[in-house]
């Protein structure tokens, strides 16, 4: 047993044993643990200014963590294998979509344990990036603001169109995280609840998008308030466990 495994092990292990009577609604996957709220990891593949791959099993722990247990969708809202992710969504539209189906925005520690699994993983696979994976890869494309925030919804259409490079959800059956859930990094960002308080909004997003070639568990875009929509961003919903 690693040094992780032995301190999260008891919580760990309580939670897994309360979560196992629990059942989640069709589409969607259990998530239970013990998160660490902040991890350190060694980088031994540094390159344009981001790390690509980690050290195995190196994490050290501040002391503060958070019990976990959720039910999230598999897929990228509408939460279907095979259908393209729904995009240029706000906070705010993602919020009123989660709950015309019983459901809520994911929170920002649920979406990292989801992604991360009880072995804390950098990425919903393993220790180190890999570009068949996950939709991570794509070149970037420059974006014209002024169509795409156009008063002319034709307008904001087309230039969203051009934009887009996402992949249809589950097209990539190795982008799928211990727990079952499917394109956490990479194809669209996604609208989650911020756990930090240190962050300014309660909108922040996470899992990056398909020309983030670095995009990992970790790491949260908190600079955007709820009304801000965009070409590449998306959403998937929680629940609490029945």
């Amino acid at each position: 047993m690693t040094p992780l495994e032995a301190l999260l092990a008891p919580a760990t292990s309580a939670l897994m044993a309360l979560g196992s009577a629990d059942t989640c609604p069709p589409g969607m996957r259990l998530v239970t643990g013990e998160h660490p709220e902040q991890v350190q990891r060694l980088c031994v593949d540094y390159r344009q200014g981001h790390c690509f791959s980690f050290w195995p099993g190196f994490v050290a722990l501040e002391p503060r963590s958070t019990p976990i247990r959720t039910c999230m969708d598999e897929f990228e809202w509408p939460n279907q294998r095979g259908v393209v992710p729904t995009v240029m969504v706000s906070f705010t539209e993602a919020e009123q979509s989660c709950a015309s189906v019983g459901k809520r925005l994911c929170t920002e520690f649920e979406w990292e344990s989801a992604c991360e699994g009880p072995d804390v993983y950098p990425y919903p696979y393993g220790f180190a990036t890999d570009a068949h994976r996950c939709n991570t890869d794509r070149p970037y494309r420059p974006v014209d603001e002024a169509k795409l925030a156009s008063n002319s919804p034709t307008d904001r259409e087309r230039e969203a169109r051009r934009l887009w490079q996402g992949e249809p959800s589950g097209a990539r059956d190795g982008c799928v995280s211990h727990f079952g859930i499917h394109d956490l990094v990479g194809n669209v960002e996604e609208w989650i609840r911020t756990s930090r308080p240190e962050w300014p909004w309660p909108s922040s997003l996470k899992g990056s998008y398909w020309s983030k070639p670095w995009a990992s568990c970790r790491g949260t875009n908190e600079r955007h308030g709820p009304r801000f929509r965009f070409y590449e961003i998306g959403f998937r919903c929680c629940a609490d466990p029945e």
